[in-house]
């Protein structure tokens, strides 16, 4: 373009007045225009740079975050898996100290069974015994009451051996 303005003066003058016109313009374009398109750029240039760095930014954080979440995540699980052992360890205790107790109850239940048992084995005999202890003296004062003879003295067992075996169905 400049070289048609130039090349289409006719004179030196005509070229003269275009080439100062131009200059003209390029000084006033320089003072008016140059600056504020260059700090136009500039402020670009930063806004840019500055939305880089905080996208940077929102992405080291995003990151952070993210770590942080599977941090907790992973301290969740590792704290409920914790709880599980321990509920299931509570769990095993308290089911072994019952067992234990039922184990306990059971032998002393049978404890206590065999010394009834043999409380009342005791009482069977003594009673026995005392029912022997009177059916003898009885039969000892019979015996000093009486003479016996061998047939006597077989019918007076007889009579012995049925009050004792009465005696025993009675109690």
């Amino acid at each position: 373009m400049f070289n048609q303005l130039v090349l289409g003066a006719t004179t030196a003058g005509d070229t003269i007045v275009v080439l100062v016109s131009f200059l003209l313009l390029m000084i006033l374009l320089k003072k008016f225009a140059w600056k504020p398109l260059m700090s136009i750029m500039e402020k670009r240039e930063q806004t840019i740079a500055s939305n880089i760095e905080n996208a940077e930014i929102a992405k080291n954080e995003a990151e952070r975050l993210a770590a942080e979440r599977q941090e907790k995540l992973d301290k969740t699980r590792a704290e409920a898996a914790t709880v599980l052992n321990k509920a299931k360890a509570s769990a095993e205790s308290t089911e072994k100290e019952l067992l234990a107790a039922a184990q306990q109850e059971v032998l002393r239940l049978k404890m206590d069974a065999k010394k009834e048992i043999e409380n009342e084995r005791q009482m069977a005999l003594a009673s026995v015994r005392h029912d022997v202890s009177s059916l003898s003296i009885q039969i000892a004062e019979k015996l000093i009451n009486k003479e016996l003879t061998n047939e006597g003295h077989a019918e007076l067992i007889d009579q012995y051996i049925e009050r004792l075996a009465d005696t025993n169905e009675i109690k």
